[in-house]
C-alpha cells in the first residue's frame, strides 16, 4: 500500500510527521516521528481516543510526556484505502511552544506577586521598620530576615522570623557592622552556624547606611529575589527619610536635643499618664555677657556645651529639651525620687567634666528640681521647678560674687 500517497491525499499537503495505524491501533507507517516508540504511541492513543473504530470524523488531541519534557498537538483523520479502515495522524511537535508557555506563566505569575508587593508597600509606606520587615518576609518568604541600621552611638538591629508578626529590635556595638557583598554568604554574630545572603549591601541614604541579610534553607543565592529588590530598598529607604523627617520636627537643630513642640506634645498625651515624674528646669547664667564679649558664636558653644550634659545623663526614660535661648528642660519619668536625685547629681559631675577641657568659657547652669508621685499636677511641678531653678541661679551668682541680677 502506497502510505505516503494516503497520507498526501487525507492530510491534502499538510507538511510535518505521520503516522497510519489499523483498526487495532498497530502502527503501518512512520513518517520522521522518531520521539516516541509505538508501545509509548499505543498507550496514549488508546487514553486519548479510545477504540479507533469509534472514530468517525477527524479529531485534534495533545500528547504530553512530561519525562522527556516533550508536547505534541495530534490530528487523527479516518481514512478507507485498499478496503481497509485506517486512521491517519498529523503529528506537530508543540515542544517548545508549550515550554515558552510555562515560562511566560511563570513571568506572569511573579509580575503579579510583584504587583501584589508593591500595593502591600504602598498600604504600608507610612509605616515603621517593624512594618517594612514584615512585607519583607511575606515578600520574599524566606525564614528570616535582619535588618542593619547605622546611628551615631549604636547600630540597630531588627529581626524577623517567618511566622512571626512582629520583628524584634537590638542595639549592637558599632564596630560589628556586617561586611558583605550583595550576593554573599555569611555568618552573622547572634545567629549561630545559619547562614545569610547580602541582599541589599551597606547603601546610604540621607547619611544613614543600611544592610539587609535574608535566610533561607531552599536558596543559594539572592538571584530568585532580585524583582523585589528595588521596591523593598524604596521601603526601607522611605523609613529612614521619613524617619530623618520626623526627627528634625522633633529636634533642636543646634543642640540635638528635643525641642519644644516635642515638649508640649508629649505634655498633651504622655507626661499627664505619669504616675512618677521629675521636672528639673535649667537656665545658662551669663549667655548675654558671652554674646557680648566674645561673640554669637561663643554663645552657640555655650549652648551646645549645655546641652551636652543633658544629652550625658539622657537614657531610656530620661529626656533632655531646649526650650528656647537659654532655657533647658529635663524630665524623667517612672523613677523614684532618690533616683530622681541621683539624675541632677550625674548631671552636675557631666558638665563639671565637660568644663575641664582648656580653652572654654565654662559653661554655668541653674536647676530646679521638682519630683511628684501619684495624682500629679504638672502644672504645679513646672511652678515648683521654675521657682528653684531661679533660686538656685541666685545662689549661683552670689556665691561667685556677681549681682544676682547679672545676665
Amino acid at each position: 500500500m502506497d502510505y505516503k500517497a494516503l497520507v498526501l491525499d487525507t492530510m491534502r499537503g499538510k507538511s510535518g510527521e505521520y503516522l497510519v495505524t489499523d483498526m487495532d491501533g498497530e502502527i503501518l507507517f512512520r513518517n520522521n516521528v522518531e520521539r516516541f516508540t509505538d508501545r509509548q504511541w499505543k498507550a496514549w492513543a488508546e487514553f486519548h481516543i479510545g477504540s479507533p473504530a469509534a472514530v468517525k470524523k477527524e479529531i485534534v488531541w495533545e500528547i504530553s510526556d512530561r519525562r522527556n519534557q516533550a508536547y505534541f498537538r495530534v490530528l487523527s483523520v479516518p481514512a478507507e484505502a485498499e478496503g481497509k479502515r485506517l486512521l491517519v495522524h498529523h503529528i506537530y511537535n508543540t515542544s517548545d511552544y508549550a515550554n515558552l508557555l510555562r515560562e511566560v506563566s511563570g513571568y506572569s505569575k511573579e509580575w503579579q506577586e510583584l504587583s501584589k508587593m508593591q500595593t502591600n508597600v504602598l498600604e504600608r509606606l507610612s509605616g515603621d521598620y517593624m512594618d517594612c520587615m514584615t512585607v519583607i518576609i511575606e515578600s520574599l518568604d524566606v525564614d528570616s530576615a535582619v535588618l542593619f541600621i547605622e546611628r551615631e552611638k549604636c547600630i540597630e538591629q531588627y529581626t524577623i522570623e517567618k511566622g512571626n508578626e512582629e520583628a524584634t529590635l537590638a542595639r549592637i556595638e558599632k564596630d560589628k557592622w556586617p561586611s558583605g557583598k550583595k550576593g554573599s554568604r555569611r555568618f552573622l554574630p547572634g545567629f549561630g552556624t545559619k547562614g545569610f545572603i547580602c541582599y541589599v549591601s551597606a547603601k546610604t541614604v540621607d547619611g544613614a547606611r543600611y544592610s539587609l541579610f535574608i535566610n533561607d534553607d531552599d536558596t543559594e543565592s539572592e538571584e530568585p529575589f532580585q524583582m523585589q529588590y528595588n521596591v523593598i530598598r524604596l521601603f526601607i529607604e522611605n523609613c529612614i527619610m521619613r524617619e530623618q523627617i520626623i526627627y528634625e520636627s522633633e529636634h533642636d537643630q543646634l543642640t540635638g536635643l528635643y525641642n519644644k513642640g516635642k515638649y508640649l506634645a508629649m505634655m498633651d498625651d504622655f507626661f499627664p499618664n505619669c504616675r512618677q515624674l521629675a521636672v528639673y528646669n535649667m537656665d545658662v547664667n551669663y549667655l548675654k555677657r558671652t554674646n557680648d564679649t566674645y561673640g554669637h558664636e561663643a554663645g552657640d558653644a555655650l549652648i551646645v556645651k549645655a546641652a551636652k550634659s543633658l544629652l550625658m545623663v539622657e537614657r531610656e526614660k530620661v529626656r533632655g529639651f531646649r526650650m528656647g535661648g537659654d532655657e533647658f528642660m529635663l524630665l524623667a519619668w517612672d523613677l523614684t525620687e532618690e533616683e530622681a536625685e541621683q539624675i541632677r547629681i550625674d548631671w552636675r559631675e557631666a558638665l563639671a567634666e565637660l568644663n575641664t577641657a582648656q580653652g572654654e568659657i565654662e559653661c554655668v547652669i541653674a536647676c530646679g528640681l521638682a519630683y511628684g508621685e501619684g495624682e500629679i499636677d504638672i502644672k504645679e511641678l513646672l511652678r515648683v521647678a521654675d521657682e528653684r531653678m531661679y533660686e538656685n541661679k541666685v545662689e549661683i551668682k552670689k556665691a561667685r560674687g556677681d549681682d544676682p541680677n547679672a545676665r
